[in-house]
């Protein structure tokens, strides 16, 4: 048995015999692993000193090279500290890259929650890892509230006015699938810089094109010409789930100009705004 292990063993027989009650979720198990950062990779991944690469499970932060990506690695970086960590797994063990898929603790702080509460990740849980699904999802509706990090609002007055996550067969089906946004407010907004992504790592960004006040422009997901009415996102695949996603709008700073949940019930489809 590892020291990690056999630490965790005397742990649980000295507060049982203490009979001092903790929470389930702080106290470590059997299976966790114990380990050092060796480098952050950005903020949802690290490296560990024994060669591991772990993926936060539960959690997506901004890719480098978006507003906001930097700032969630800082934060990742200032929850982890510099000791010794816990890695705690859940159902499926590693990703389709090899990672492992890990909640990671520092202490007693669960840093996967952290990053959320703080507003540098939002939700992103793929069963069957749900573990802390009802925790994760409390963290994130705090976030919002309070207009942390990535919930910061955009000042623009446009909104998601509808979605279309079905896709049709045949060479036009990824064209049935569309986002549209609409301009509610007085002015025109050059669109450059701006983007939408999805709750995954599929994200659009905009190219030179005005958005004229009391307008609408869709979205599709296959290919096209862009025009003033429908922009193409020139995928050879749809992006968006049909039993539930979620669209993020950004402006060209990285601040969120509309965002909305949306999942399948029955026949039909709910959506919830994120705020």
């Amino acid at each position: 048995m590892s020291s990690g292990k056999i630490a965790v063993a005397v742990i649980i027989l000295v507060l049982a015999a203490a009979g001092i009650l903790i929470s389930s979720d702080i106290l470590p198990s059997a299976n966790d692993e114990f380990t050092h950062v060796d480098y952050v990779v950005d903020g949802d991944t690290i490296r560990t000193t024994n060669g591991d690469s772990i993926r936060f499970l539960g959690i997506n932060t901004p890719e480098r090279g978006v507003p906001y990506a930097d700032k969630a690695t800082e934060r990742l970086e200032e929850l982890l500290g510099g000791g010794e960590i816990r890695l705690e797994g859940d159902v499926a063990d590693k990703d389709g890259y090899g990672r492992l898929l890990r909640y990671v603790w520092a202490g007693d702080v669960h840093v996967n929650l952290e990053m959320v509460r703080s507003g540098y990740a939002h939700v992103y849980v793929i069963e069957p890892n749900s573990k802390y699904w009802d925790e994760l999802k409390e963290a994130e509706a705090e976030a919002i509230a309070a207009k942390r990090g990535l919930w910061e609002p955009s000042p623009y007055d446009v909104v998601i006015s509808d979605f279309q996550p079905i896709q049709l067969s045949g060479d036009a089906g990824l064209n049935y699938e569309t986002i549209t946004f609409t301009n509610n407010g007085d002015d025109p907004i050059n669109m450059t810089y701006w983007n939408v992504k999805d709750e995954a790592t599929h994200m659009y960004g905009f190219d030179d094109i005005t958005f004229e006040p009391g307008t609408s422009i869709s979205l599709a997901s296959g290919t096209g010409t862009d025009s003033n009415i429908t922009v193409y996102w020139g995928s050879d695949s749809s992006i968006w789930n049909n039993n539930g996603d979620v669209i993020f709008l950004r402006d060209e700073n990285g601040l969120l100009v509309d965002g909305l949940r949306y999942w399948e019930e029955g026949d039909s489809y709910i959506h919830k705004k994120l705020e």
